[in-house]
């Protein structure tokens, strides 16, 4: 079997995973995939499956000497192309996705070559494969400040509550910071670089291999006091335990920047709020419209407009508005979304999405 064959069956077993991993014309999925892997990489990531095993079931199972694929499947961990999770002196192993995963994981062995290989990758058909899913891996949650503290919010919509039930929390230089600098751009809302949070064995792993270190619940509670600040949203991940939270701008975010192509945001992202102008008190002073990062706000005839078809429910808009016209408001209970309890329920449902649509 040659070199390139083992890519292409890479690419195909990503492909098989929750998250797609499409083929396109230009074959840049594959340069992407010679990148990060090397063939013996590649050979041991086809037979890793989304569901955790020790080096010893997966040596068994392949017909290897399970010291040399415990090797193995260390540098891999390592190197952010599968994921390794530690516990009870137990270590497993389990295939890792493009996005979000092995991308995410790359953070401070970035390459100029391989984030334009990324970049294009999304114009020849990766884009278009993740805004398919009906369930997407992030999700929306407002600004403390946007909901007015008598309302009841559940536990999963509230970022500060979140942040409390951590008991371990990593934080992390932020890949889309990192791939703009790369690129040699720069970001219009801050400067700061290590703004992104991982929970649970989340931290651990990051921590593990040097790409995050630890804080504790005040500080990263004065991060989310610092995106407020700076007009940055709240994107944790779509599980009601959470395994992360990123606070991202339109600039930079991978994340946004997809949303933003797609004419309908709001479709696509779990949010359950929507932002609404009181037009007697609006003097079209345009500041809502500098913190949307959804360009849904439009000043027409001197009144702030909000298309909600665009508005994810951010509620940055409404905690800098001087004459606090704007409200963050509910949507109807048959449009509200409950995400899945954990991580493993979010690909499960993901994974059943894209199975049923490809079978159609």
């Amino acid at each position: 079997m040659t070199g390139q064959d083992v890519y292409q069956r890479l690419r195909e077993h990503l492909h098989n995973l929750p998250v797609g991993f499409p083929k396109t014309d230009s074959g840049v999925e594959i340069r992407i995939l010679e990148r990060l892997f090397t063939k013996e990489e590649a050979e041991m990531a086809c037979h890793l499956s989304p569901f955790v095993a020790t080096a010893e079931d997966i040596a068994e199972e392949i017909g290897q000497n399970p010291e040399n694929v415990e090797s193995l499947l260390e540098q891999m961990s390592r190197k952010g192309l599968i994921y390794n999770s530690r516990k009870g002196g137990r270590t497993t192993y389990r295939a890792s996705w493009f996005f979000v995963g092995i991308f995410e994981h790359q953070i401070n062995r970035m390459t100029k070559e391989f984030v334009d290989d990324f970049d294009q990758y999304l114009e020849d058909g990766f884009r278009d494969e993740l805004l398919s899913y009906e369930t997407q891996q992030l999700r929306v949650v407002p600004v403390n400040k946007a909901i007015d503290a008598t309302k009841q919010v559940a536990t999963y919509e509230d970022a500060r509550e979140l942040i409390k039930q951590q008991s371990k929390i990593a934080v992390l230089n932020c890949i889309c910071r990192q791939k703009k600098d790369l690129q040699g751009g720069s970001c219009s809302r801050h400067e700061e670089r290590e703004i992104c949070l991982a929970f649970s064995s989340g931290a651990y792993y990051f921590m593990e291999h040097g790409l995050g270190r630890e804080i504790k619940q005040e500080e990263a509670l004065e991060l989310l006091t610092f995106a407020e600040e700076k007009g940055l949203v709240i994107n944790p991940g779509n599980a009601q335990k959470t395994f992360s939270l990123c606070l991202c701008c339109g600039d930079c975010c991978e994340f946004l920047g997809l949303l933003k192509t797609y004419p309908t945001p709001s479709s696509l992202i779990g949010s359950n709020y929507f932002a609404q102008v009181d037009s007697d008190l609006c003097s079209g002073c345009e500041t809502c419209v500098d913190r949307c990062q959804m360009d849904a706000i439009a000043i027409i005839e001197d009144i702030s407009t909000v298309n909600l078809d665009r508005c994810i429910g951010c509620g940055l808009c409404v905690t800098t508005c001087p004459e606090e016209a704007l409200t963050l408001q509910r949507k109807a209970e048959k449009e509200q979304v409950v995400p899945p309890a954990t991580i493993n329920e979010l690909y499960m449902k993901i994974g059943t999405e894209r199975l049923q649509r490809n079978s159609m």
